[in-house]
C-alpha cells in the first residue's frame, strides 16, 4: 500500500504533474484491463510557483485537481485520462493524454489547454508570461526501475508562446520506519529545466535554466488516501528582477484514490 500512496501523492501534487503548477513526474499506477481510476485532492501552498519562477506578490495558492483515466479495450498497457486543475481564480488547466506501461517505463503524450483568470501577465513587466488561454502538447518518459533515483523526461511545447520547455527529475521514496518516523512517508524530488521562448505577441524571446528540490512527508488516510506536508525550493538563470532567484515555500495537501 506505501508504494500506491506515495505514487497517488507525487501524481497528484509533484514540485515543478503537467497540470498547471507541476510536471508529471511519477509513473501512474499500472491500470488494470476495462479498469476505470479516479485520483485528486486539495492543496494549499504558501507561494504560486511555475517553472522556477514565483508568479504573485501574494501568499497563499489553493488548488484543487481531478484526474479520470481507464484503460483502452484489447490494447494492453495502455491508458486514457483527462484532469482538470483548478488554482484559485488564477488559472484552470485542462488535460487530455495517452499512456502506455511497459517493462521499459512508462510514455506519456497528451495536451494541456490553461485559461488565465487573473488577466495577461508580460514577461518585461511581471517576469513571466500568463495569456488568456495557451496550449501545450507534452511528451515524458517515466522510468519504473529500481535504480538509486526514479528518472523521468518530459518536453513540452506551447503553440501559442511558441515555447519549448524540458524537464529532467529524479525522485526518491523511503518507508518512515527507515528513517525513524513510523506511521508516515518521506518522498524527495530533484528536478532541472530548460525554458526558451521564441518572439510572440506577447514576449521578446527568452531563455533560463531553473533547478528545484522538495521533500514531502506523507501519512495514510485509511487504504485509498494520505496527508502530506511538502517543504520546496526552487532557483532559475533569468535575469528579469521581478523572479531572478532562489525562492523557499511549503505546501499542504491531502489526495485520494478509487
Amino acid at each position: 500500500m506505501k508504494s500506491t500512496l506515495n505514487a497517488l501523492a507525487l501524481a497528484v501534487f509533484s514540485t515543478g504533474c503537467v497540470y498547471a503548477q507541476n510536471t508529471p513526474t511519477d509513473a501512474p499506477s499500472p491500470v488494470i484491463l476495462s479498469e476505470v481510476s479516479v485520483r485528486g485532492g486539495i492543496s494549499w501552498s504558501l507561494k504560486n510557483v511555475y517553472r522556477g519562477k514565483e508568479r504573485s506578490d501574494s501568499e497563499g495558492l489553493f488548488a484543487a485537481q481531478v484526474t479520470i483515466e481507464s484503460s483502452i479495450p484489447n490494447k494492453a498497457g495502455y491508458s486514457v485520462y483527462a484532469s482538470a486543475y483548478s488554482a484559485d481564480a488564477f488559472e484552470r488547466t485542462y488535460n487530455f493524454g495517452v499512456r502506455n506501461d511497459s517493462s521499459l517505463g512508462n510514455f506519456d503524450l497528451g495536451y494541456q489547454h490553461s485559461t488565465a483568470h487573473s488577466g495577461t501577465a508580460r514577461l518585461a513587466t511581471d517576469g513571466f508570461t500568463q495569456i488568456p488561454t495557451n496550449g501545450e502538447a507534452y511528451l515524458g518518459y517515466i522510468s519504473t526501475k529500481d535504480v538509486v533515483l526514479r528518472p523521468s523526461l518530459y518536453v513540452f511545447y506551447s503553440f501559442d508562446l511558441q515555447e519549448t520547455n524540458v524537464v529532467l527529475s529524479g525522485r526518491k521514496d523511503f518507508a518512515g520506519a527507515e528513517i525513524g518516523l513510523p506511521g508516515f512517508d518521506l518522498t524527495t524530488k530533484f528536478y532541472a529545466g530548460a525554458d526558451h521562448a521564441s518572439t510572440t505577441v506577447f514576449e521578446s524571446a527568452n531563455s533560463y535554466y531553473y533547478f528545484g528540490a522538495s521533500a514531502d512527508i506523507t501519512r495514510p488516510i485509511g487504504t485509498n488516501g494520505l496527508i502530506g506536508l511538502g517543504v520546496n525550493w526552487a532557483y532559475n538563470t533569468d535575469k528579469l528582477p521581478q523572479t531572478e532567484g532562489s525562492t523557499f515555500w511549503y505546501k499542504v495537501y491531502t489526495a485520494f484514490r478509487f
